[in-house]
């Protein structure tokens, strides 16, 4: 296990395995710490969820929408 520390206003530790360390090395680019790395993640993380539910909602009322031929 590989320990990796956080630095932001408060610190904490977590603990990945050396395969998850070397795949976040790759995801960053040069100078890039693991915190700005796991927050890249998680904001596409946060747009895949966003383009999900627009999908979700496209389906799902797909029958209230007006072609722009009929304007």
């Amino acid at each position: 296990m590989i320990t990796i520390v956080i630095i932001m206003s408060e610190t904490t530790t977590i603990q990945i395995s050396k395969d998850t360390r070397d795949e976040l090395k790759n995801i960053g680019k040069m100078g890039d710490d693991y915190n700005t790395v796991i927050r890249k993640l998680i904001h596409e993380h946060n747009c895949n969820k966003l383009i999900d539910e627009g999908d979700r909602l496209i389906k799902e009322h797909r029958d209230e929408f007006v072609s722009i031929d009929d304007l």
